[in-house]
């Protein structure tokens, strides 16, 4: 019985066929294979990218046609929800052209879809380059959080509440990435419905008080 190939297996294959025979369009091949099975497989998608900065293909009319394919093609998936296909297509879509802003916005919405946090934030280099609006970021910055990058989640937070500094999802992560940072069991927030959450030290709330647990019965009322 034939042993199942691993993702580093399909790896190695990929630098040797580089290293050994310079076949770059098998090695190419090949990392998507490994993405297929880890679709934040980053060493892949690093090994991808290098390669279409390297040899960038020709925007010919054909290369014209076989992108507006891939772009139909895409918009089924996601008409369809199907977040792999999307970043499958919207991977052939930048094999054609490496800084199409329309394939790496898909892939960076199909990654947070599918929860593939480590892919958005891999993405989010790029589309931080080309000037991310206001719902790029806050996608970006829910994924660093999801990642447990909670500097860099507050940083991009803080960029979102510059466009709109009355956007409630970038205020829930900035004191998120707060909380989860500086983490202190002893100290505990006490909302108006009874529901305690944990806290850093010095964080100003409106409408809270903060308390040790001993303060507080079961049901967060205050004696």
């Amino acid at each position: 019985m034939q042993k199942e190939e691993t993702e580093s297996d399909i790896l190695a294959r990929a630098q040797k066929a580089i290293g050994d025979d310079d076949d770059f369009i098998y090695a190419k091949f090949l990392y998507r294979e490994a993405l297929a099975i880890n679709p934040q497989d980053i060493a892949a998608r690093t090994a991808i990218q290098e390669l279409r900065e390297k040899f960038p293909v020709s925007t010919s009319v054909f290369g014209g046609i076989k992108f507006i394919f891939f772009a139909i093609k895409l918009l089924i998936c996601k008409a369809k929800g199907n977040y792999d296909q999307m970043i499958d297509t919207a991977e052939n879509l930048l094999d054609i052209n490496p800084s199409s802003e329309f394939a790496l916005r898909n892939i960076l919405y199909a990654a947070y879809g599918a929860g593939y946090h480590k892919l958005v934030t891999f993405v989010s280099k790029k589309i931080m380059e080309m000037g991310a609006e206001l719902e790029d970021l806050i996608v970006i910055a829910q994924s660093y959080l999801k990642e447990k990058i909670f500097d860099q989640a507050a940083k991009i937070a803080k960029e979102a509440m510059e466009l709109d500094p009355a956007n409630e999802e970038a205020k829930d992560i900035l004191w998120k990435s707060s909380v989860e940072k500086h983490m202190n069991s002893d100290v505990a927030l006490v909302t108006a419905d009874g529901n305690k959450r944990f806290v850093p030290p010095k964080v100003d709330a409106d409408k809270i008080f903060i308390a040790s647990h001993s303060s507080h019965d079961e049901n967060g009322s205050r004696h």
